[in-house]
């Protein structure tokens, strides 16, 4: 590639029925300006253009980088979603073992407590008995202490133990 320099410096030979050098020269000057200029703005361009292609280099990176960052948020997402339904799971299942363990128990006192109470009126009707067979005891002694026999015999003793004492 040739410079704007190279064009300033550019020298031509001269003949007898050749350019005018001023107008040449004028030419050349214009040229070598517009070329410099050119040639700035090109390599301008070219520093844009690297710059932008950076940018863009890092910018595909970000992108790169958000996306695995939401698959990853997605990820974590679906993660804990099922963390919180395999922990509420267990403890529904927690829960109900624990409400089964409560209605076992319950069971297990309401079965202490018709043992109980067969104990108790087993107790009470033992007592009954007892009490139906003393008073039965009771009867016939009392029907002792009242038959004509044993009346005429507290009589007669009553009698004596005055006389006696008299």
């Amino acid at each position: 590639m040739i410079s704007p320099i190279e064009v300033r410096r550019q020298e031509f030979s001269q003949t007898v029925r050749g350019y005018r050098k001023d107008e040449v020269d004028s030419f050349l000057k214009n040229v070598s300006d517009e070329f410099e200029r050119l040639y700035r703005e090109n390599a301008e361009l070219k520093e844009a253009l690297q710059r932008a292609e950076a940018d863009m280099l890092k910018y595909r990176k970000l992108e790169d980088t958000l996306n695995q960052t939401l698959l990853l948020a997605q990820q974590t997402a679906e993660e804990i979603r099922a963390n919180a339904h395999k922990e509420a799971q267990t403890m529904l299942e927690g829960a109900r073992h624990k409400i089964n363990e409560t209605f076992a128990a319950y069971e297990e006192i309401l079965k202490m407590l018709n043992i109980y109470r067969a104990e108790i009126k087993s107790y009470l009707n033992s007592q009954v008995e007892f009490m139906e067979r003393h008073d039965k005891r009771i009867d016939e002694l009392t029907s002792v202490f009242y038959a004509k026999d044993s009346k005429n015999l507290l009589e007669a003793f009553s009698k004596n133990e005055l006389k006696i004492e008299e």
